[in-house]
């Protein structure tokens, strides 16, 4: 029982860690902080806080419109049908994304709890053993990233999406505001955070298991 606990703490946390830290792409300021980092923003004719400020509000539920315009002021729809459209898609996989970081982390703590009441010591063996399948993992990830984001990119969308809403114009507001770079250096973040957390279990687990 104890085994079959600490696999499923290794393979639950890391789920967890990475959901949450992909939550700053849903953040107002993560978008404000990328602002003006990219060629594609030089283009950019509307204004970009308000536009970024609506599409993240929308991902988090604090409207269910996608019909703005370049601004407050204007009534005109700014983006595109199959803009809206993938901006649907995006909100639906988000939502299920949120949907495994709660379970993740239920199985996560419930695991826990069961080693912390049969076994401290191994629940420390747990925690300082846990950075070898995240490891693992991230760094082919990462390999994938430096060799070919591009590639990695289109065959995410291929598995995520049923549609091709996702294939846009380069003048299109989505890719405007949130190029290829965007994404490549969010995906290196999300990996970076998730490490960090890792390592910082690990020691947690490391100390724990000295002192008992």
């Amino acid at each position: 029982m104890n085994k079959a606990l600490k696999i499923i703490v290794w393979i639950t946390y890391p789920i967890f860690l990475i959901m949450v830290s992909a939550q700053l792409l849903t953040s107002n300021p993560y978008l404000r902080i990328s602002e003006g980092l990219y060629a594609s923003h030089d283009d950019i004719e509307y204004d970009h806080r308000y536009v970024a400020r609506q599409l993240i509000d929308y991902l988090n539920y604090r409207h269910d419109t996608l019909e703005f315009g370049a601004n407050a002021e204007d009534d005109s729809v700014l983006m595109r049908d199959i803009e809206i459209r993938h901006m649907v898609d995006v909100r639906d996989l988000y939502t299920l994304l949120r949907i495994v970081a709660g379970i993740s982390l239920l199985v996560t703590v419930l695991s826990v709890i069961g080693l912390f009441f049969r076994d401290k010591h191994e629940l420390y063996k747990t925690f300082k053993g846990i950075v070898w399948v995240p490891l693992i993992a991230m760094v082919t990830l990462g390999a994938f990233i430096a060799v070919n984001f591009s590639w990695l990119f289109v065959f995410f969308h291929e598995i995520a999406f049923d549609n091709d809403d996702w294939i846009l114009r380069a003048d299109d507001v989505l890719i405007q505001l949130l190029p290829l770079e965007f994404w490549m250096v969010s995906a290196v973040l999300v990996l970076v955070f998730s490490g960090i957390f890792i390592v910082l279990t690990r020691y947690v687990g490391t100390r724990c298991l000295k002192s008992s």
